[in-house]
């Protein structure tokens, strides 16, 4: 199978925008075996700008995102707001199979207009805010501020206290998933002979329909179901816990795992005891339950907890951190995180291939800026005159 070229070998797909969103979008494409083109404004794309950076020091070729998600790709300088750079785009939209869109609402309805112009248009995905029509049609959002738009932020409020957000960047890298899965579905039909799709995929839409919305539970039953603080005094053992060295994750309020739990920290008797038997006293005695289970926990790290009680089948998982993610027995196993060159700092890890087929992922890596600005020039057909014309007038770099 070591021949078989990456499933999306011989398409391309040309990535307009320079935001987080649209970078990661394009990355499943370039991480499949499709020519990505990254089209970058004068001074590089915003996402190249964002931190983290090695030693704190930004760099526009070293920054996480741009390492994480920059994979593969060509880098092509060009000033679009100019005429002559708009010329590049056009060509390039005639050489394209794919367009993913992440620019101002405006630019994308222009853009748009020419892509269906051509002969043989490409498919194109546009990643706007709230969508390209209706009355917040133009709004410019940022991580939180999106997050805020789809009421999910105000589901994760704890009783009492303000909304939270997520850490930062995963609404909109749920929005580059949906963009990502829309895009594959536009090229395998254009790929077919179908008419060019043209997808809109507003962040707001697709975070209010992924499936941590609690919209579905406001229809039915006309209330916001409340997230309280804290262990659950009711359904216990449910959620996190502390240990020696961190915390697990429990869910074994129920039977038969409640039974199974008392069982695996050596106390059966506790699964019979009327205090926590019956529904309706065990509410009463969380203090008396956690008197027992709390030092068993305590004398135990988190994967000392999860290989003893796997053995009588409790559901239970040990909470990892950022620092043991990497090393974690299964990922080393499964190769789930795979080594990289930052320029000028050494090797960097890297999430790996988000799904397994043979053959079918490689992670390149990131380009410089403007690596192949003159290369893709030359490949559209603008002469050495041309091209030295172009940089010298500002409109490649």
């Amino acid at each position: 199978m070591t021949n078989v070229p990456r499933p999306l070998a011989g398409h391309r797909v040309l990535e307009v925008g320079g935001s987080l969103p649209v970078a990661a979008a394009a990355k499943l494409f370039s991480d499949y075996g499709a020519d990505v083109i990254k089209m970058e404004p004068i001074g590089g794309a915003s996402m190249r700008r964002l931190p983290p950076f090695p030693g704190d020091v930004p760099h526009l070729e070293r920054g996480a995102w741009h390492v994480a998600l920059d994979t593969g790709k060509r880098s092509v300088v060009v000033d679009i707001e100019s005429a002559s750079g708009r010329d590049v785009l056009d060509r390039l939209f005639a050489q394209t199979d794919l367009v993913l869109l992440h620019v101002a609402d405006a630019v994308a309805r222009e853009l748009r207009e020419g892509i269906r112009a051509l002969a043989t248009p490409p498919a194109s995905v546009v990643l706007t805010a709230h969508g390209l029509d209706g009355p917040r049609s133009g709004y410019v959002e940022n991580d939180t501020s999106l997050f805020a738009w789809t009421g999910r932020m105000r589901q994760h409020a704890i009783a009492g206290e303000e909304p939270l957000r997520y850490a930062p960047h995963v609404a909109e890298m749920q929005w580059a998933a949906t963009a990502s899965a829309a895009g594959a579905a536009a090229l395998w039909a254009r790929a077919r002979g179908q008419p060019a799709r043209e997808v809109e995929v507003s962040g707001v839409e697709a975070l209010s329909g992924n499936v941590d919305t609690w919209f579905v539970a406001w229809e039915f039953l006309g209330v916001e179901s409340p997230r309280v603080a804290g262990q659950s005094r009711t359904a216990y053992p449910a959620g996190c816990y502390r240990c020696a060295d961190g915390y697990v994750v429990f869910a074994a309020a129920g039977q038969p795992f409640f039974t199974r739990l008392c069982e695996g920290i050596g106390h059966p008797e506790l699964a019979t005891d009327p205090r926590f038997a019956d529904a309706t006293q065990k509410p009463l005695h969380f203090d008396d339950f956690f008197a027992v289970l709390d030092p068993w926990l305590r004398s135990r790290t988190k994967h000392e907890i999860f290989t003893a009680l796997q053995q009588f089948g409790v559901m239970v998982s040990p909470v990892l951190d950022a620092s043991e993610v990497a090393g974690d027995a299964q990922a080393v196993v499964r190769q789930s995180f795979v080594e990289r060159e930052i320029p000028g700092r050494g090797a960097t890890l890297i999430a790996g291939p988000p799904f397994r087929m043979a053959g079918g992922w490689e992670a390149g890596p990131p380009p410089r800026l403007g690596e192949h600005t003159d290369d893709i020039l030359r490949d559209l057909g603008y002469s050495t005159t041309e091209r030295l014309a172009l940089f010298r007038a500002g409109v490649t770099g």
